[in-house]
């Protein structure tokens, strides 16, 4: 693969090129205005030469064959006629016509002025022309200086675009080495130089400090949560092995195989559940498929399924408002029977109420229990995968469900508030942004 230009030698080489044409450009101008007036200048003194020659043919005798002119300057040639006759020549005048129009014009390489005058009382036409090499030969000096001014002032320009270039990239090269530091070094959080500024360069360092500051994020978080999804899979793997090994390790009857194949397909039971929250916590909005729902009937179906599990459960259920939201309905239900298992697992059997609000503003989903609550320190960190608050840890839960609904919320851009009930217990609200009913 071939080398790359850097940005400095392109702003150089792009300097440089506009500069040539910049200058080609003024220099074109220049050129026309500098021929124009060399040729207005010329016609201008072959006019100044009509009273000379006027003067110099008045002192000459009159003579049958035409006067050699020799007295007029040297770049001019001049032929006068008169009825028809040329009566004075020069000797290199060029071969033109005798009758030509009163005016200024060019031919045979000269530029003529065709005039007339009074030549002893009788009228006489005088024929001026000069040679081109008087217009030409300064255009050619002009054009050879821009031959040279051209690449100079090139070069020039490309020098100094390449020099202040590379002073304006430098805090550029000063984040790029930095940020190759970073990726080699694994610290994510690391400053980056320029992140202060004002500038493009600034704006840059800061995106990039941000990105990697999330990055660092979603790297702790994933290290945090391979580590206890890690741990928590070897707790049933752990159990199955040693009930497999006792169940093989000598006789058995019937009914302690049985309750050994019990226990592993309780463990299993327990594997199977994590794993499918683990694909739930992994999900992204790109896994969405969002329509119109009405959350008050997803919550009323979970609600129903509680109570077909438990037929004892103390679970009130109520609505108000409209409450229609956009959403994936194979998320949304995780998260509704996560709130009301969470409720039912740490309440204590205490009473719980689930209610879903619609207002203008939004949907409210809240789930409120009355059992012993959580410490108040602990609220912050209920929505981290696997955390459980003291005693809860020896339960049959494993720390995902506020965790799954915390990211089922995100998924919808809704928010979800953990806060203490009163007098005592937990209640988990999700504002949804509202949506219009599809139908």
């Amino acid at each position: 693969m071939p080398a790359a230009v850097t940005i400095r030698a392109r702003l150089a080489l792009g300097v440089a090129a506009i500069t040539v044409l910049v200058v080609l450009a003024v220099a074109a101008v220049q050129f026309l205005a500098l021929r124009s007036f060399l040729v207005g200048a010329e016609y201008e003194r072959l006019e100044m030469l009509l009273p000379r020659l006027e003067q110099t043919l008045a002192a000459l005798p009159t003579t049958s064959t035409p006067l050699i002119l020799n007295t007029l300057p040297r770049t001019v040639d001049v032929r006068v006629i008169r009825e028809d006759r040329v009566v004075a020549v020069t000797p290199e005048f060029p071969m033109i016509a005798l009758t030509l129009p009163i005016g200024r014009s060019r031919r045979a390489g000269h530029d003529v002025l065709i005039s007339t005058f009074n030549l002893n009382g009788t009228l006489a036409t005088a024929q001026l022309a000069s040679d081109v090499l008087g217009v030409v030969n300064p255009l050619r000096a002009y054009l050879r200086s821009l031959a040279v001014a051209v690449p100079v002032s090139a070069a020039l320009a490309a020098l100094l675009s390449f020099l202040l270039a590379g002073r304006l990239l430098k805090p550029l090269e000063r984040l790029t080495r930095a940020a190759a530091a970073i990726g080699k070094g694994g610290n994510l959080r690391a400053a980056l130089p320029g992140a202060d500024r004002g500038d493009e360069v600034g704006r840059l360092a800061g995106v990039l400090q941000t990105s990697f500051g999330q990055v660092a994020e979603v790297r702790e978080r994933e290290e945090t949560f391979t580590y206890a999804a890690a741990h928590d899979l070897r707790s049933p793997l752990t159990a199955m092995k040693t009930r497999l090994q006792g169940a093989l390790s000598g006789p058995r009857s019937e009914t302690e195989l049985r309750e050994e194949l019990t226990e592993v397909l309780s463990d299993l039971e327990r594997m199977r559940r994590l794993s499918e929250q683990l694909l739930l916590l992994a999900r992204g909005e790109r896994d969405i498929v969002r329509r119109p729902l009405d959350l008050a009937r997803l919550a009323g179906e979970a609600v129903d399924r509680a109570r077909e599990l438990a037929p004892d459960l103390s679970l009130e259920f109520a609505t108000s408002g409209v409450a229609w939201i956009s959403g994936d309905e194979g998320l949304l239900s995780p998260l509704l029977d996560n709130l009301i298992g969470n409720s039912l697992r740490y309440g204590g059997g205490a009473a719980m109420q689930m209610t879903v609000t619609g207002t203008p503003s939004g949907v409210a989903l809240s789930m409120a229990d009355s059992g012993p609550g959580v410490p108040a320190a602990a609220l912050s960190h209920l929505t981290t995968a696997f955390y459980q608050v003291g005693a809860a840890r020896s339960g049959q839960g494993n720390g995902l469900g506020l965790a799954i609904a915390q990211r089922v919320a995100q998924l919808h851009g809704a928010r979800l508030d953990l806060a203490l009930a009163q007098p005592s217990g937990l209640r988990v609200t999700v504002t949804f942004p509202q949506a219009t009913n599809a139908d």
